[in-house]
């Protein structure tokens, strides 16, 4: 028997489904999985210390600065969303990542004593600019400099300050707080006045690309900063979420809260404390959740330094929960209070005189009531709080943006089904026995970071219980588990032949991103097609749109198709009763076998590459004799090559 070859041709297919339901490995992070914002991993502060926070420890690194910087009070830094500090600010000068003064950013009228001397924004959606508040305090005629900004920018791939000491407020208090604007991309900064003209107001103005509103949204409210000159000190934050602001009036000894409308800048509903409840107040901060409000006083007359804890839920500020008090003789004064991106509130500490203390003190679960808040008790042990390792504390902590630390309390990377879902806590401190509920099937587990493969899509209610010290604390989260993206390259075979010297092109389907391999793991290509000629294993990872990644391969082979040249139809052996085609005829495209017999009459047609001639013509055998076959085809048409037409010709004998 003879073979007749057939010729090259090329073929498109689109893709095989494969889903890999077996339990895969967790998935690198990426961007649709949630991070802490950088912008504030990075703090500035003190004697020359530096804090670098990290999503994935559970401590910030402490380290000190080099040289003699030395920032007393007020400060503020800020870094690139990866996390990378880019400056920081006593309001005077503006240092920038090596720790040296950026260009022109010498001779900032703010003023280093001041509580809240500083604060960084970005200028929306433009990662090349930067606008830094500076706030003086208001003692005419020496201070009046008063609230100002600065415009930093990237010159000649340096960061340079290229306005600086623009004015905005004037007879004003030493407090600056900025959140988000509700849109979720301006910004609002708010002052303070101070003084018979400007002590009952707020005034908010609106950050937004390239550009400031120096038209201030004024709010006519709550207690007036006046008098004493030293009521224009305190601290002023606004609740991560947006929707409170607190503030401190020192020597009026008055703690205020008030509604913030994120909208449109108002401040209403104020409420406040008697004057002089509290001996000199200063720092203030929000818990996490923002149901507790935190504030400590640092006294003028000798009197212990006290920390405070308000629970919001509740209309009395005159009533607080001290959890903490450090007699002047400790040589341990209390000042600023930062939340951080771990959940926890770390306090300024220092000695007489601003003398830089080696600690900060940490309220380790600020949500929690009442002492349950852990002051400087972490893992069952009474501490110090958090070393400084070489360089000390002072009054001031770093001035940030409240909405970057509207961080969940927990969160989870990857959100795909049957791969590694894995869970983490906001606060890792104090945590007890901790147990996930996955939502799915009654499964749980025990460890402080929990992992759970989900084999179907869907929403799940993730709950998540700490058992600490007799107390439950409990949160509840709904998550989204996305199914793996479909892929098909082999159109639902394994393998696919193609005949030698011809092409395929196997098309992934439309994804976000395509990753190609050969069978040794070479890279083919990053796009959604690729052209083989050559035989092998190929395979294709994609990722969808929600990050999500699955894998499909396929086998190409050389197809042997040949013609036999004869055939039996009463042979007892199957393959032999008719005359087709034979080998992967699906490497055939646009398939027609014509049959003649010797006098040139058409007596068999077909158009399915497996169905054969039977050897019979309109129902009678056909008698026995040679038989002249044509076959005429097309290629598969790919990306480089277009179809051909080819037509084949030979005999087969048809035996009896």
């Amino acid at each position: 028997m003879f073979k007749h070859y057939l010729n090259a041709f090329t073929v498109v297919f689109a893709g095989l489904l494969l889903f890999f339901s077996t339990n895969l490995p967790a998935q690198d992070k990426t961007s649709c999985d949630y991070s802490i914002p950088g912008e504030v991993l990075n703090w500035n502060f003190g004697d020359k210390a530096q804090l670098t926070f990290s999503e994935e420890t559970n401590t910030p690194l402490s380290f000190a600065m080099p040289g003699g910087i030395d920032i007393p009070k007020g400060v503020s830094s800020i870094s690139d969303a990866e996390g990378n500090l880019l400056f920081f600010s006593d309001g005077m000068r503006i240092w920038g990542s090596g720790y040296y003064e950026i260009a022109n950013g010498s001779g900032l009228q703010g003023n280093l004593l001041a509580n809240q001397s500083a604060i960084f924004i970005p200028s929306p959606g433009n990662p090349d600019k930067y606008f830094l508040f500076t706030a003086d305090m208001y003692i005419p005629p020496v201070y009046t400099n008063g609230i100002r900004y600065h415009v930093i920018e990237k010159v000649n791939y340096s960061w340079t300050v290229t306005e600086k000491n623009i004015p905005l407020l004037n007879q004003n208090a030493q407090k600056l707080a900025a959140v988000k604007h509700a849109n979720d991309e301006d910004y609002w900064l708010v002052g303070h006045g101070f003084g018979e003209n400007n002590g009952g107001r707020y005034f908010a103005y609106r950050v937004m690309k390239d550009s400031i509103s120096t038209e201030a949204v004024i709010s006519q409210t709550g207690f007036v900063h006046s008098g004493d000159y030293n009521n224009n000190g305190g601290y002023m934050r606004i609740s991560n979420n947006g929707q409170k602001i607190a503030l401190a009036v020192p020597d009026a000894g008055v703690i205020e809260i008030a509604d913030f409308n994120s909208t449109n800048g108002t401040i209403s509903n104020t409420l406040s404390s008697s004057a002089g409840r509290f001996n000199y107040p200063i720092g203030i901060e929000f818990s996490p959740d923002n149901n507790m409000l935190y504030a400590t006083t640092n006294p003028l007359d000798g009197s212990p330094n006290i920390l405070y804890q308000f629970d919001l839920r509740q209309s009395d500020l005159n009533n607080p929960t001290q959890i903490a008090s450090f007699a002047q003789s400790d040589n341990r004064q209390l000042g600023a209070l930062q939340l951080a991106v771990d959940g926890r509130i770390y306090v300024g500490s220092f000695g007489q005189a601003l003398a830089p203390y080696d600690y900060l003190g940490v309220i380790y679960n600020p949500n929690r009531a009442g002492n349950a808040c852990n002051f400087n008790y972490l893992e069952g042990n009474q501490t110090e709080g958090l070393t400084l390792n070489g360089s000390g504390s002072k009054e001031g902590l770093p001035n940030f943006v409240s909405s970057n630390f509207d961080i969940p309390s927990f969160w989870w990377q990857n959100h795909c089904a049957t791969h590694i879902t894995t869970f983490r806590l906001q606060n890792e401190a104090n945590n007890g026995t901790v147990t996930w509920d996955f939502g799915y099937n009654n499964e749980t587990n025990n460890q402080l970071r929990g992992e759970y493969t989900y084999e179907e899509a869907g929403t799940y209610i993730v709950t998540v219980t700490e058992d600490f010290e007799g107390q439950t604390y409990t949160q509840t989260r709904d998550i989204k588990i996305f199914p793996l993206p479909s892929i098909d390259i082999g159109a639902g075979q394994d393998v696919i032949y193609i005949l030698p010297n011809s092409s395929i092109t196997l098309d992934a389907g439309t994804f976000d991103q395509y990753h190609w391999q050969d069978e040794d793991g070479n890279l083919l290509g990053e796009g959604q097609y690729l052209n083989v000629d050559q035989e092998g294993i190929y395979s294709v990872t994609v990722t969808d749109t929600n990050c999500c990644e699955n894998r499909d391969e396929v086998e190409i082979k050389f197809a042997n198709i040949y013609m036999p040249n004869a055939f039996r139809p009463g042979s007892a052996i199957v393959e032999n009763t008719t005359f087709k085609a034979l080998g992967p005829v699906t490497a055939l495209n646009k398939f027609q076998l014509l049959i003649y017999n010797r006098w040139g009459q058409l007596v068999y047609e077909s158009n399915d590459p497996y169905q054969g001639w039977d050897g019979k013509v309109k129902g009678e055998d056909a008698p026995q004799a040679s038989y002249i076959w044509q076959l005429t085809y097309e290629s598969f048409e790919s990306q480089y090559q277009a179809a051909q037409k080819i037509v084949e010709r030979g005999i087969v004998n048809l035996i009896r």
